[in-house]
C-alpha cells in the first residue's frame, strides 16, 4: 500500500464461527451503521465471512476456512466439496482477486483466542500504515501487543491476505462459542480506532507523528505437545508455571510441560523465546502447544 490512500476497507468477523466477538461487531454493525460509518471516507464493507459455522456455533463445518486463502487454493478450478474452500472462493471474488489487482486496501480481521494474549495484533507483512497505527494502539490500550508472522502473501492461507495490507486482531483469553461484555466494548473501540487512524492516514497526518518504540514479537516456531513415537494421545500438559504467561520470557531449562504423572519437562532450544497462544483449544487438532516468538524493541 505504501504511502497510497485507503479507500476499501472490510471488517470482518465470524471467520471461525466460534469466536462471537468479532461476530456479535460485525452483526451490531451491520443493524446500526450509524456505529462506523463517520469514522472515515474510506469505503467500508463488513462480512461474515463463514456463515455456516456461525449457525454452527463451531469453528468450521469441513475445514478451517483461516487455511484456505493460498493462491494454489483459490486457483483450484474444479468446484472444492469442502463448503469453507468454496466459500474463500466466493469471499476473493468479493474483496480479491489476491495479489495487486485486488479491490480491498485494508482487511481488519477479528478473532478471539482462549490463551491469555490480550489484544494482539497480528501483522503479516511490514505495511507502513499498519505498523504505525497498530504502534499507536499499543499507546493507547493497556494490553495490546504486536505479533508479526511474515508471510510470502501468495502462499499465505489466511483471509486478510486477500487485500493490500491486514490486522488479524486476536483477542483473548475468551471462551470459544461465549461473549465477555467487556472485552466486546473495548475491542469495538479497537476496530473503531483502525478506521480513525485510516482516516489520519488518508489525510497525511499519521506519517507525521514521531515514530513510537514498539515490543514486537515475530513468529519463530510452533512447537507441539509432547506425544509417542509414531503418534498417539499427548503425554504432558503445558506446566502450571507456564500456563496463562503468554509474551513472557522462556529460558533454557524452564519448565515447559508437566507429564500426567507429574513429572516436569524442561525447555531445550533458542534462549530466550516469548510463547504465545499457550494452549489454545482450537491448536489441538494441530498438534500446537504453542507458537515461540523472539522480542525486538523497534521504532514503528
Amino acid at each position: 500500500m505504501g504511502m497510497s490512500l485507503i479507500n476499501t476497507i472490510v471488517v470482518a468477523g465470524g471467520t471461525h464461527g466460534n469466536e462471537r466477538t468479532g461476530v456479535r461487531l460485525v452483526q451490531k454493525w451491520m443493524e446500526h451503521p450509524e456505529c462506523y460509518n463517520s469514522l472515515c471516507s474510506a469505503k467500508v464493507d463488513l462480512v461474515l465471512a463463514n456463515p455456516e459455522a456461525v449457525r454452527l456455533n463451531r469453528r468450521y463445518r469441513d475445514h478451517d476456512l483461516n487455511r484456505a486463502f493460498s493462491q494454489t487454493c483459490l486457483d483450484v478450478t474444479v468446484e472444492p466439496q469442502q463448503y469453507e474452500f468454496r466459500r474463500a472462493k466466493e469471499l476473493n471474488a468479493l474483496y480479491g482477486p489476491k495479489g495487486a489487482d485486488t479491490k480491498t486496501d485494508l482487511l481488519l480481521d477479528v478473532h478471539n483466542t482462549g490463551s491469555n494474549m490480550g489484544y494482539c495484533l497480528i501483522l503479516s507483512a511490514r505495511d507502513p500504515f499498519t505498523m504505525r497505527a497498530s504502534a499507536v494502539l499499543t499507546q493507547e490500550f493497556k494490553d495490546a501487543w504486536i505479533y508479526y508472522q511474515p508471510e510470502e502473501r501468495s502462499a499465505s492461507p489466511y483471509f486478510g491476505t486477500v487485500a493490500k495490507a491486514d490486522v488479524c486482531i486476536e483477542i483473548g483469553p475468551q471462551q470459544h462459542g461465549t461473549l465477555d461484555a467487556a472485552i466486546f466494548e473495548e475491542s469495538e473501540r479497537l476496530v473503531k480506532r483502525y478506521l480513525e487512524l485510516a482516516e489520519e492516514w488518508n489525510r497525511g497526518e499519521l506519517q507525521k507523528r514521531a515514530p513510537i518504540k514498539v515490543k514486537v514479537y515475530t513468529q519463530f516456531k510452533d512447537l507441539g505437545y509432547p506425544k509417542p513415537q509414531g503418534g498417539g494421545p499427548i503425554q504432558a500438559m503445558i506446566h502450571p508455571d507456564l500456563m496463562g504467561r503468554d509474551y513472557r520470557e522462556l529460558k533454557d531449562g524452564d519448565k515447559l510441560f508437566r507429564t500426567f504423572d507429574g513429572k516436569d519437562i524442561l525447555y531445550h532450544g533458542e534462549s530466550p523465546v516469548y510463547p504465545i497462544f499457550i494452549s489454545e483449544p482450537a491448536y489441538y487438532e494441530k498438534d500446537i502447544a504453542m507458537s515461540l516468538t523472539v522480542k525486538s524493541v523497534e521504532e514503528w
